[in-house]
C-alpha cells in the first residue's frame, strides 16, 4: 500500500549500523518506514560499550526525524509522531533508537498527544502563486514538463495529463517519475539521462 509505512525491527550495533544503507534508499526513494533499532542501555549510552553504536547521530542525514527514546513512558506519543512524520508531506524514513532498560519498562500504553510545534507538511493553495505560475507557462516559448516522484506520490497523473494536453507541451519523466505520464502518449518524450532517449535529453 503506497501511503503506509513498513516497520523494520533490528537489534543494537551491526543490526542498526547495517540498515544505513536501506534507510538511504527509502530516504531518495520517499518511502515511508519506521525503523525500530535495539540500543545499549540508557546508563552505558556513550561509553563504547558492548554493541553501542550511536545509531540517531548516524543517521540524522537520511532521515525525516530521529528519536533516542531515554524515558520509557515518551513511546506511546513518538510511535504515533513516527508514523505521521514518515506518511505525510514527502513520505521518508524515521527512526526509533530504543535503549534494552527502555524496552523492558513496564508503561500506561494510552496514546499521548503529538508534539510537533514546527512540522506542518500541509499548506492551502496560493490562488497568486498558482496564476503567476499560469501566465509564466502561457508565456513559455519553449516549455517542457519534467514529472518527478513527487507527482507520483501526491496522484496527480490525471492533472499531469490534463496539463500536458492543455499546453500542448512535450513531457519527459525522472526515474522515479516513470508512470505519471503514459510514455506511448504523443507528447511524451521518454525519460532523460543515460538510459533515456535522445529526445528528452536534447529538451
Amino acid at each position: 500500500i503506497r501511503d503506509r509505512a513498513g516497520v523494520v525491527l533490528v537489534t543494537s550495533g551491526p543490526g542498526a549500523t547495517n540498515t544505513i544503507t536501506g534507510i538511504l534508499t527509502a530516504h531518495m526513494d520517499s518511502v515511508p518506514m519506521v525503523v525500530l533499532t535495539g540500543q545499549q542501555t540508557t546508563d552505558n549510552l556513550g561509553l563504547d560499550t558492548f554493541q553501542e553504536a550511536d545509531v540517531t547521530g548516524i543517521s540524522y542525514p537520511l532521515v525525516k526525524h530521529s528519536y533516542l527514546v531515554k524515558d520509557a513512558r515518551d513511546i506511546p506519543r513518538i510511535i504515533p509522531e513516527a508514523f505521521h512524520i514518515a506518511q505525510t508531506g514527502r513520505p521518508g524514513p524515521v527512526l526509533i533508537d530504543v535503549p534494552k532498560d527502555v524496552a523492558n519498562s513496564l508503561i500506561d500504553p494510552a496514546t499521548k498527544a503529538f508534539e510537533l510545534p514546527g512540522y506542518h507538511p500541509e499548506r492551502d493553495l496560493d490562488e497568486k502563486e498558482i496564476m503567476s505560475a499560469a501566465v509564466l507557462l502561457a508565456a513559455a516559448r519553449k516549455p517542457v514538463l519534467l514529472v518527478g516522484h513527487g507527482a507520483v506520490i501526491s496522484g496527480a497523473e490525471k492533472e499531469v495529463n490534463v496539463l500536458a494536453e492543455k499546453l500542448k507541451v512535450p513531457v519527459t519523466n525522472t526515474l522515479l517519475g516513470k508512470g505519471c505520464f503514459p510514455e506511448d502518449h504523443a507528447l511524451s518524450l521518454g525519460m532523460p539521462g543515460m538510459h533515456g532517449t535522445a529526445y528528452a535529453n536534447l529538451a
